[in-house]
């Protein structure tokens, strides 16, 4: 089996958007898929309508690798607004609640050391998590109650930018794991002040190795669009994909990897002793990515299982 060189051909990497406010992420896949003059595209991790930044969106055989893509840290700058709750978390909701009680900076900065590392939150109603098998936005416009199940999520660090003490609102940047939502972060740090928490402002950062200043606006795309080749704005297939570690076939495994065939020691140039059981690797044959996968130790042995191809 070879890689059909259609497939080579056509568009295919990542596209480094940077989301204006007032657009939904799909708003942006739309836009995009008319510039590029392409169906094949897909988002990373949707970005609130009235957020900013860093959407990345995979094109052609990039859309297989949405998932491993999704799964990096990122990197936010966010405002805190203290001593008022909304139904969405964020500006765009309905006020529920206001408090007066006043916070300074030190006490501020202070709070943030309780919510960095493994914690737990629960996401706002107003998202996309399924509960049920039916979003959660969808029970919060029907006015019905759900329970909302916590999720584990890792913020790597909160740093403080400033603290407007008169406005009671706090800037600051946050880098955390997949799955975290800023709003939860803002109410509840609110919650843990004595006070109440909401977001306002949000931007998005980085994405992996995906940066707001390599960012393009869908303008700036369609300038570059008309002035150089749409390939020449995509980021290769292996890009920000080294947390991954490789793997490559022999030349006798090679026909097993492209057939998407596990993997056995005697198929791999790599020692299977240097990965840990689950681990998910980058599968290579030669220099061409082929897809991803996952090490696997049962009663079978030792080998590594293809879950991607490209």
């Amino acid at each position: 089996m070879q890689i059909k060189m259609e497939k080579l051909n056509s568009l295919n990497g990542y596209l480094n958007v940077n989301k204006e406010p007032g657009m939904t992420s799909h708003d942006v896949v739309f836009k995009a898929r008319k510039l590029l003059k392409t169906k094949k595209i897909g988002h990373t991790g949707t970005l609130d309508p009235e957020a900013q930044g860093v959407l990345v969106l995979c094109v052609g055989q990039a859309t297989k690798m949405v998932e491993y893509i999704t799964d990096h840290d990122k990197i936010y700058e966010t405002e805190v607004i203290l001593g008022l709750a909304t139904d969405s978390c964020d500006l765009s909701g309905t006020i529920v609640d206001k408090s007066e009680k006043r916070i300074d900076a030190r006490a501020f900065e202070a709070i943030l050391s309780q919510f960095t590392g493994d914690i737990s939150q629960q996401p706002p109603i107003y998202s996309a998590i399924r509960v049920n098998g039916k979003k959660l936005y969808h029970y919060a416009r029907n006015g019905e109650t759900v329970e909302i199940p916590e999720r584990d999520v890792h913020i790597t660090e909160i740093r403080l930018l400033n603290f407007d003490e008169a406005a009671q609102k706090a800037r600051m940047m946050v880098t955390c794991s997949k799955g975290t939502y800023i709003r939860s972060l803002c109410r509840d740090i609110g919650a843990a002040l004595g006070t109440l928490g909401c977001m306002g402002q949000l931007i998005r950062h980085q994405v992996g190795r995906f940066t707001l200043s390599d960012a393009l606006t869908l303008s700036q795309i369609e300038k570059r669009i008309s002035q150089e080749a749409p390939k020449s704005l995509l980021y290769p297939l292996t890009y920000s994909m080294d947390g991954y570690r490789r793997v490559s076939a022999t030349d006798q495994g090679r026909r097993f990897l492209l057939n998407g065939n596990k993997l056995f020691q005697w198929n791999l140039r790599e020692s299977l002793d240097d990965f840990y059981p689950g681990e998910t690797l980058r599968l290579y044959d030669g220099n061409q990515l082929i897809g991803m996968g996952r090490y696997v130790i049962n009663d079978e042995g030792n080998y590594i299982k293809p879950t991607k191809l490209l």
